[in-house]
């Protein structure tokens, strides 16, 4: 599991060509979307993951665009990618869990809480790279949300007794010396 979540990946999020259900049609669609991330790890650049990316997509035999492809372009090149880079990204940031303040993290939460899960990384597009290139200081996520929460779902949730644990958690973590 650890190799699993540590391992850089290449995410599909969501694809859409035509039409389903009722208004599906018996043709070749004339273009396909798909929204896809890069899970990036430590020590990987996320400039530089994205223009390997794109250099692949490009010896697929894709002329790269970034506008709408117009008549002119299509006459030009057979085959058109649209590149539209919303998100810049971050780099990965990974923190030791048995430096120091790691450990001191450990000991408060443990004390507030008892025993407690210990996660080598957790995913997300937080902006904890610009913290740590800033700060050059490790960062470390406590969660306090339930397992089960569906983050990001249409049901998503945290249960109270979520809150009040949390409250606990966080006034340990600011106890420390």
């Amino acid at each position: 599991m650890e190799e699993l979540i540590t391992l850089p990946a290449l995410n599909l999020r969501g694809i859409s060509s035509a039409n389903v259900g009722a208004q599906s049609r018996n043709v070749v669609p004339a273009a396909a979307t798909a929204s896809i991330d890069i899970r990036l790890v430590a020590g990987m650049d996320a400039k530089r993951a994205i223009a390997k990316l794109v250099r692949h997509v490009e010896k697929q035999g894709y002329f790269i665009a970034s506008k709408e492809p117009d008549d002119a372009m299509r006459a030009a090149h057979p085959k058109i990618c649209k590149v539209d880079l919303r998100e810049s990204g971050y780099n990965a940031v990974r923190s030791r869990m048995d430096s120091p303040v790691s450990l001191k993290v450990l000991r408060a939460v443990e004390a507030a809480r008892g025993e407690v899960i210990r996660v080598p990384t957790l995913g997300g597009s937080l902006p904890i790279a610009p913290i740590y290139e800033t700060m050059r200081a490790p960062v470390i996520i406590v969660p306090i949300a339930n397992h089960d929460n569906n983050q990001h779902a249409h049901n998503e949730n945290i249960r109270i007794r979520n809150l009040w644990d949390g409250i606990e958690t966080m006034a340990a973590l600011l106890a420390i010396d």
